[in-house]
Formats: structure tokens, sequence, C-alpha cells
């Protein structure tokens, strides 16, 4: 019984649960039945045998296509290459496509290299079929290796200041070995002796015994040079030269001169990138530095100068100019230097170096009566609001005479800052 109640709460199903499932068995059923009502498909290439006849004779083009490429290969001729350096027109007429042909030949632009046949299946595309027919015939051409350097070297005599490259290389030198003496003939003179060599970079004591006994220096090229006093700011490209400094010295310190640069001390002329301090050593009793005379600064009183004056002053043009003479009259004239700062656009550091050339002659002041100025004269000032001045006029008309300065600072009417930027330029007459 207990059996029956569990089989029966089992298979009870809720109403939603019977919907769902009477749709799905609608559904299978319907899956189910959909072949055997349906007609079979009509056969539309049966039914159209002129459609056939295209399609039988494009079957037949395929299959003549392919026989006729196949004779083509069997019938080709072929011959030897090496795939590193034939042309595309004789890879053609080997068989490459020109899928095969584009990729061997980037392959080879981009530094590949076949060293053997079975190298050819690196290629990209090329196929087992065409690989098989080509192996026989490839030839690769084996690369000579360098003959060492001393089956290089020719017992010839070479002076290091007049060898050429070329016979660098032929006394066993690298590349870059014969190049660096060449190099540093170029930046530092001349061999003077046989020693010198071991100075270039790369060479090292291996190469210079086995080149010395070759070493010959002409003394002929030794350079006689003449001293004489000179100043290293003046002196022309011919004395540099005169004095035994090389040429590209000579040219280092023109365009150092040209630039703006000055020579203070003869020390300074080891700031000249390649300059020898033993050189520097030899001129050292010729060299006489002209000292230069500082020009005397004539100094602008910034309360009187003009337009014409002020755009004479380092970082001011006629912009500034203007500003200061519309702000110095708006003041009443300035008292400081520093007050040009108040000026937008001028800044700290700029004034600052302003002060080697201005001076403030303070006689010339307009300065305001305190117990006598109106709202408006007082407000005019910069370093006055309107409020300021109208609780002024407010205390003066209720306290009568001002005759302290402070008494403005102790009631409050001006701040602080304010006080001691205005004071002055406020008289109590």
């Amino acid at each position: 019984m207990s059996f029956k109640k569990h089989l029966k709460t089992f298979f009870s199903y809720s109403s939603s649960e019977r919907k769902s499932l009477i749709v799905l068995l609608i559904i299978l059923l319907s899956l189910f039945l959909y072949p055997v009502f349906t007609p079979d498909p009509i056969d539309v290439w049966n039914q159209s045998p002129e459609k056939q006849k295209r399609i039988d004779s494009l079957l037949v083009l395929l299959e003549n296509k392919s026989t006729l490429k196949r004779e083509v290969l069997q019938t080709q001729k072929l011959f030897f290459f090496d795939p590193n350096f034939t042309d595309s027109l004789d890879l053609a007429f080997l068989g490459f496509t020109k899928f095969q042909i584009r990729n061997l030949i980037r392959y080879r632009n981009k530094g590949g290299v076949i060293r053997r046949g079975d190298d050819l299946m690196k290629i990209y595309g090329m196929t087992e079929e065409l690989y098989m027919r080509l192996k026989p015939y490839v030839r690769i051409k084996r690369e000579e290796k360098p003959k060492s350097a001393t089956q290089r070297v020719k017992p010839v005599l070479f002076d290091p200041n007049t060898v050429r490259y070329e016979d660098l290389l032929s006394l066993g030198l690298t590349r870059i070995k014969s190049q660096n003496i060449l190099n540093y003939r170029k930046k530092s003179g001349v061999f003077k002796q046989k020693n010198d060599l071991l100075n270039v970079p790369g060479i090292d004591s291996i190469d210079y015994t086995r080149l010395e006994k070759f070493i010959q220096i002409n003394p002929i090229l030794k350079q006689e040079y003449k001293l004489f006093p000179f100043d290293p700011n003046t002196v022309s490209k011919s004395g540099w030269d005169s004095l035994g400094v090389h040429s590209y010295i000579a040219e280092r310190i023109n365009k150092y001169l040209a630039k703006g640069g000055c020579f203070k001390s003869p020390i300074d002329l080891l700031r000249i990138y390649g300059f020898d301090s033993l050189k520097l050593e030899e001129l050292l009793p010729f060299i006489r530095i002209k000292t230069k005379m500082k020009p005397q600064i004539v100094k602008l009183d910034l309360n009187r100068a003009d337009t014409n004056q002020l755009i004479t002053l380092p970082g001011i043009g006629l912009y500034f100019a203007k500003k200061i003479i519309d702000y110095r009259s708006k003041l009443g004239g300035f008292y400081n230097i520093n007050q040009l700062a108040d000026i937008y656009g001028l800044r700290k550091s700029r004034v600052d170096s302003l002060s080697f050339f201005l001076v403030v002659d303070l006689e010339i002041q307009r300065s305001i009566n305190i117990n006598k100025a109106t709202v408006e004269e007082l407000s005019k000032h910069p370093y006055i609001s309107y409020r300021e001045a109208s609780d002024i006029i407010r205390f003066r008309k209720r306290k009568g005479v001002i005759l302290d300065l402070e008494i403005l600072l102790k009631k409050k009417i001006l701040r602080e800052s304010a006080y001691k930027r205005v004071k002055p330029y406020l008289i109590l007459e």
C-alpha cells in the first residue's frame, strides 16, 4: 500500500506540468510524422538535361587540365639549379607556382639560405611531389671559408700614418680593427712610435707582436710647428695648425666659440673633446688670455624712465614698458623695485634680474592726504579698495581729523598687509 501511494505521488503532476508535457508530445509526434506525409524532393538535375550537360563538360575540362599539367611536367626539361640564386623565371620553368616562387624569394630576401636540398621543404607551400621531382637537380654552391689571418698576411712594410684600408686587410687585420686604425689616425693625429698602435681599440699585444716587424714610420711625416703667444679666444684655424693642434680639434674650438663659449683660463681648453692634456702642457707658457673689461652699467630711475628707456632692459618689451608706466601713474610712483611683481606677467625672477639695472627716486612720489581725499581719490589707488576707502571717510567724519596713521590699523579699517603697502603714499597734512 505504501508502495502504491509512493508511486502515485511520483507520477502526479501539477496543471502547468501536464500542459507542458502535452505540448512536448505534440512536437515529438509532428517531427515523427513529417517525413511520412512530406513528398520526396524533386531531382532538379535529372529534370534539367541542359544543366547536367554543363556539369559533365566542366568535370571533363577539369580532368583534361590536370592531365595536361601532368603531361607538361613529364615532358618538361629540368636542369640543375641553385635555389639561393635562381631567378623567378627559371623557377617557373622548373614547375614552381607563383605562390611558391614568391615565398622562396621572400625567404632569401630576409637572409635565409638553403644549405641543403632538404631545406626546400622549409618554403611555405612547397609540395613533397615537386620536391621529390627537383631533388636530383639541386646544386648548392659551397661558400668558401675565408682564409685565416696568418694565411692572408703579406710581409710588406707599412706606415700606419699612410696605410690604406685594403692594405690593412691584406696584413691580416679584421675590418673593424682596420677601420679603428683609420679612425684613430683621423682623430688623434699621427703615429709617432710603433707601440702607438696599441692605443687603437681592438689591437691587442698579439696583433702588435705579429705586425711590429712590418711597421716603418716615416720620420719625414713628423709635423714641425712653431709656438708663439696666442689668445685661444681669437686665434684663427691656421694659427691652431701652426701651433700643432689637429684640424678637427680647431674646428671644435671654433664651434664652441661660435655658440657663445669663452676660454677664461688655459685649463678651459680641456672642455674641448679630444684636446690632449700633454698638448695643453706644451702650449701653457704661450697662452695669453685677455681679460675683458666689464662695461659699466648705467642704472635707470624707475620713477623717471620713459618707454624708450625701459625697453632697453633685458626681458622688457614695449608691452611691459607701457604696463610699468601705467601702473606707476596709478600708484603715484614706486618706492621699491619689487612692486614690479604686482604687474601681471612679470615674474619675481625677472624682477630680481632687473634690480641690477634700476634705482628708485623716492622724492617724486605723489602722496595722498588722508584727511582731504575723497572716496574716489582713495579707491583709485591700487592698494586701497572701495570698501576700505569708504570706511576711512566714515571714520574721518565720526572722529574728525586723523592724527596718526596707525589708527587705521588699530581700528581694523585696513588690513596689516594693505597698511604696510599703502603707508608710504599716505600723509596727514
